[in-house]
């Protein structure tokens, strides 16, 4: 319903590559579906490198859920386009004001799918292989992983680059 609420309401806005929907620290301001390209959430590690945490696809919905969608809270992660993109989006306030009056439920529904997916993400952290993520990774872009540079996929499954190139030469 979130999903068919921001594709008739929302505004197509196109995003270059490096062009930030949110940036870490800041409150995010719009919810939005990815209809071409990809977006990546990042932070910042002690050593002042970019640490990548996950990716929206296209299909996706994009946005800071947990800080600033729940709680209207800063970012904890920078969310920026990954290569040119194009995303249907609604200001946080349009779509939480819809969902309080038509489904006041999806919030919980919504919170609860997340806080299970986060907390796979870690259990996955801990007992699969980066092999073993890097196919659940391309299984999510239907075996195209060509849009993300490799800096990006090796950042997500904190590997090196050439680690990375390992696993994708043993599919060879």
């Amino acid at each position: 319903m979130l999903h068919k609420y921001i594709m008739e309401h929302g505004d197509s806005v196109g995003y270059r590559r490096g062009d930030m929907i949110c940036r870490e620290g800041e409150v995010c301001q719009v919810v939005g579906i990815i209809t071409s390209g990809y977006f990546q959430y990042s932070v910042i590690d002690t050593k002042g490198e970019n640490c990548i945490t996950g990716f929206s696809l296209e299909g996706d919905i994009v946005t800071d859920y947990i800080g600033s969608f729940l709680n209207g809270n800063p970012a904890y992660t920078s969310i920026t386009a990954g290569c040119n993109s194009t995303v249907v989006q609604v200001r946080i306030k349009q779509a939480r004001a819809f969902i309080s009056e038509n489904h006041p439920q999806l919030i919980s529904d919504v919170s609860s799918f997340l806080l299970a997916e986060a907390y796979r993400r870690y259990i996955d952290l801990h007992t699969k292989t980066a092999k073993e993520r890097y196919i659940e990774l391309s299984a999510r872009c239907h075996g195209d992983l060509s849009m993300i540079p490799l800096q990006e996929i090796a950042s997500y499954l904190s590997i090196s680059r050439r680690q990375l190139q390992r696993i994708r030469e043993s599919f060879v």
